[in-house]
């Protein structure tokens, strides 16, 4: 817009303005008319001051929240789950451990109990053959008689009837001898009978007879 418009623009708006002048009543409702438009454009400017900038500004940080989030959480997510496999790694090594252990457990308690259970040192027990035998009763066992084998909860428990006649006194120590055994399992049945030409002293003989086990592991 070149000075010349200008001026022809000047001069019209001065013509609307004495033309405004001298009309009273339009120069009012002019006036009303510029109030309203300030008021409506204050109106704006409040309403976007107070409300859209504040839920922009929200918006901006949900934004920039929201592309943190997606730029950190890959990484995230990966350190938890290395993590978790290398814990899960750890405890499936223990349980290896511990499972290794309790099988070498196992295997040992079988051999030892083999050994213990085992049917010569068994009979060695049962005549009081082994050297830490307080008592002797070779001589005093008069019978031994193999019973029929019984299995129970995973064992086999193989018995026989012993009788003989003995002192009283050495019977107890004997009864003693053998409850403290590995390789006795049970003892059971026991009768004892005072012979009838004893004396009832507490030397006196006496007729027994009992059922005396040893427990096996039954073979998988």
């Amino acid at each position: 817009m070149n000075s010349q418009q200008l001026i022809i623009l000047g001069n019209k708006l001065k013509e609307w303005f004495f033309l405004l002048k001298s009309d009273p009543e339009a120069f009012v409702e002019l006036r009303k008319l510029l109030l309203g438009v300030l008021a409506c454009a204050a109106i704006l400017y409040g309403g976007s001051t107070l409300l859209l900038a504040p839920q922009k500004m929200v918006l901006q940080q949900k934004l920039a929240q929201k592309i943190e989030v997606e730029s950190t959480a890959p990484a995230q997510l990966g350190k938890v789950l290395a993590a978790q496999v290398s814990q899960l790694e750890t405890e499936q090594k223990g349980l290896r451990e511990q499972t290794e252990t309790l099988a070498l457990q196992i295997r040992l308690i079988e051999e030892n109990w083999q050994l213990m259970t085992d049917r010569e040192q068994f009979s060695k027990t049962l005549f009081t053959l082994h050297a830490n035998a307080p008592i002797n009763m070779e001589n005093h066992l008069q019978q031994m008689s193999q019973l029929e084998d019984r299995s129970l909860n995973g064992f086999t428990l193989n018995s026989v009837t012993l009788a003989g006649e003995v002192p009283f006194p050495l019977l107890y120590k004997y009864l003693q001898y053998i409850e403290g055994r590995p390789e006795i399992g049970i003892i059971e049945d026991l009768s004892v009978l005072r012979l009838t030409n004893a004396g009832y002293d507490q030397q006196a003989k006496v007729k027994f007879s009992m059922v005396v086990g040893r427990t096996t592991l039954d073979k998988p």
